[in-house]
């Protein structure tokens, strides 16, 4: 993550506190030393010349894209930030601003845990269509997550890494559900959550946090692999679509987007903002316990308060939202 994001959740003397879910482990640091790290999506040249007629430092040009596009929306978040804490009121949210703004969730969508995990399915066809077959199953989760990336970065940017026939027969159908995620933002209402409490927003290092739509069909999905260099891959399932997603922008400000046909009082509220203080902090816990739940990695906070959430998990409760703004 960018350090213009993570020194929104610094205090004053530019520290934050980091839980570890995986070491179970607590520390404080500075945005610096948790940021970008370069070359993430590194790949195995021989098998990136299966895919492209010219793949000289694609890691590169996807990693400085990904940094300008965190740049930029880096700039939106902290005039959003600046906006609504001088007004308290609604604002116009511009196009511009939304179309980088859904960029950066897509890419954030697709380093989630779940969305890289749902690639699993992929493995077996994978090696059937390129001959590379000497990975363990995490090796082929990583190459197959890595190359998709690749995609979505061309469709974005309107860049052109020369990807064969081959890339497109395997990977389109996975870019096509990506773009439509796209297309479910553009229609979804927005609320922005400004924290006037003692409570304070958190955020991971992957750090949108989504709810899906239960559908069977879109949770499990199936792969049909046709011999033949010039067949495509028909997978058999449907697109997965979002319920809710929440962004937490700095320890006092968010963005909760949700789909119109989920909460009719929600819909009310589109556009608006929302003012949470002391009374009403239950939904700050609630969307923090919600993130904290999901995380698999890191979870970044600007006060020492993962107790909570970690007693909260030993007690197997659930994450009950209740968006109530007047007393």
């Amino acid at each position: 993550m960018p350090q213009f994001y993570l020194r929104n959740f610094a205090d004053e003397n530019e520290k934050f506190f980091v839980f570890d879910v995986n070491r179970e482990n607590k520390y404080q640091t500075s945005p610096k030393k948790e940021c970008y790290e370069k070359l993430l999506y590194d790949i195995n040249p021989d098998i990136l010349n299966k895919f492209s007629d010219h793949s000289e430092n694609y890691e590169e040009i996807v990693d400085d894209n990904i940094r300008s596009l965190n740049e930029e929306v880096s700039a939106i978040l902290l005039n959003f930030l600046d906006r609504t804490i001088k007004s308290e009121k609604d604002f116009k949210f511009e196009r511009p601003e939304r179309e980088k703004l859904y960029d950066f969730i897509l890419l954030q969508t697709f380093r989630t845990p779940f969305y890289r995990k749902r690639l699993g399915y992929l493995g077996v066809s994978f090696a059937l269509k390129t001959g590379v077959s000497d990975l363990e199953d995490k090796e082929f989760l990583d190459v197959i997550h890595n190359l998709l990336i690749f995609g979505i970065i061309e469709q974005l940017y309107g860049l052109d890494f020369k990807l064969n026939k081959t890339y497109h027969l395997f990977f389109d159908h996975l870019i096509d559900e990506i773009l439509n995620i796209k297309t479910q933002l553009r229609n979804a209402g927005n609320l922005f959550l400004l924290n006037k409490s003692k409570e304070h927003f958190i955020t991971t290092n992957t750090p949108i946090n989504i709810r899906w739509k239960p559908d069977f069909l879109a949770h499990h999905r199936a792969l049909m692999t046709f011999p033949g260099e010039d067949k495509p891959v028909v997978d058999i399932g449907n697109y997965i679509e979002f319920l809710t997603i929440h962004l937490p922008i700095s320890s006092d400000f968010s963005i909760f987007i949700f789909d119109k046909e989920l909460d009719k009082n929600l819909t009310e509220l589109n556009r608006g903002i929302g003012i949470i203080r002391d009374w009403n902090s239950d939904l700050i816990t609630n969307l923090n316990y919600s993130a904290f739940l999901k995380s698999s990695d890191k979870v970044i906070s600007k006060t020492n308060d993962f107790e909570k959430y970690v007693e909260m998990k030993k007690q197997r409760q659930n994450p009950a939202m209740n968006f109530r703004f007047s007393e």
